[in-house]
């Protein structure tokens, strides 16, 4: 069917680059099979269940249609059906048709917000990163119709706020809150931090109102916010300021047990033999300011990153009724990923790039919200 979708520009030509991809969307995470696929590989037969068979089971301990199973992985959590030529055999042999959801939909994330669908695309994707982050110019958003199969997509969050209106639910300013959001995290005069700080700012103001059941007062603020005349100066705080603990914490034994994806793994054990070389890393840091100068000029990927996560996670919307613990998660998400992009930088001796960046971003996408170490840092 026909259905107006909602997206950021980049997903207009978005197309899978398959083995030309130097990681593969395979490897490195469970991958869940839906209720209709999986009985459709139970019924198969013939040349369909002799490339099937013993390569999936029945997920006993929950009972979502989404993950009704699994698919048994091999070594280095490859999916059984990932061939050599990094392509997938399903695909390949019996078509897109028989894969699962997960396969189907992925990068792609869908949410329904007022009856309209939204798309964005997943940092765990290299081809994604490239296309979202690397641009220079600010993300765009556009509407347009497209043709949307249900039956293959799975819907992340559904909102409509119009439901809302004239109640005691937050949600009634939904679409207000959004767009301040991402005006304000592409306020290019500031620097990240200090629009995070300002984005923070604005949502401490909006839950204390919204806590005291002061709604005029939200609407005033809203509308503040909205001015193009806004003083923003007087919100954006200073700068982040690491301790050594922090940059120890990132890189312990027992949060690189829990790491899933090689690629991120790799990543960590740079990043720890960068900083464990330093006695103290912040007052190396003090000293060696070339590295938060250096990353400066890579200031749009972050902006890119953290609107194309405001858009497609929902911030600040994603943690129950606190926007506090929103604002919190997706701050210690950039720290994280400035924090190891330093230390790679320190171990390799080389100057930080967009493309060190980007990895860091896409390894960092494939494991950390999975990742139950990573979950407990976001949310300190």
């Amino acid at each position: 069917m026909k259905v107006n979708i909602f997206m950021p520009k980049y997903m207009l030509d978005f197309k899978c680059i398959n083995s030309k991809c130097t990681d593969t969307c395979c490897a490195g995470w469970d991958i869940n099979i839906d209720e209709a696929t999986y009985n459709k590989y139970i019924n198969s037969d013939g040349i369909f269940k002799e490339l099937i068979d013993g390569k999936f089971v029945k997920n006993n301990n929950e009972h979502e249609s989404f993950n009704h199973g699994f698919m048994i992985l091999k070594d280095e959590r490859r999916c059984p059906f990932l061939n050599s030529n990094m392509l997938c055999d399903i695909h390949g042999e019996l078509g897109e048709e028989n894969l699962c959801i997960t396969c189907k939909s992925y990068p792609r994330v869908f949410n329904l917000i007022d009856n309209i669908y939204e798309k964005s695309g997943l940092s765990s994707c290299e081809e994604i990163c490239i296309r979202a982050f690397l641009n220079k110019d600010k993300m765009e958003f556009i509407e347009l119709e497209e043709e949307l199969e249900e039956d293959n997509i799975e819907i992340r969050r559904i909102i409509d706020s119009e439901a809302f209106e004239g109640t005691e639910s937050i949600l009634q300013y939904f679409w207000d809150i959004r767009v301040i959001s991402i005006n304000i995290m592409q306020l290019r005069e500031f620097s990240i931090e200090e629009r995070l700080s300002i984005l923070k700012n604005f949502y401490n103001q909006i839950e204390k109102a919204y806590n005291e059941y002061k709604f005029i007062e939200i609407e005033e603020i809203l509308e503040n916010f909205n001015e193009e005349s806004m003083n923003y100066n007087l919100l954006k705080g200073l700068a982040f300021n690491e301790n050594n603990e922090f940059y120890i914490k990132i890189c312990d034994e027992d949060l690189i047990k829990s790491i899933r994806s090689l690629r991120l793994k790799q990543c960590v054990n740079e990043y720890r033999e960068g900083i464990l070389n330093k006695k103290n890393i912040c007052q190396y840091l003090t000293k060696e300011s070339k590295y938060f100068n250096d990353l400066k000029e890579y200031d749009y990927i972050f902006e890119n990153y953290i609107v194309n996560q405001i858009f497609k996670d929902l911030i600040p919307f994603n943690k129950g009724k606190s926007l506090i613990k929103s604002i919190n998660v997706l701050i210690n998400i950039y720290r994280l990923i400035k924090a190891y992009v330093i230390g790679i930088s320190i171990n390799s001796n080389k100057k930080i790039t967009d493309k060190e960046i980007v990895r860091v971003i896409q390894a960092l996408g494939k494991d950390m919200e999975h990742n139950k170490v990573f979950v407990s840092i976001l949310e300190e």
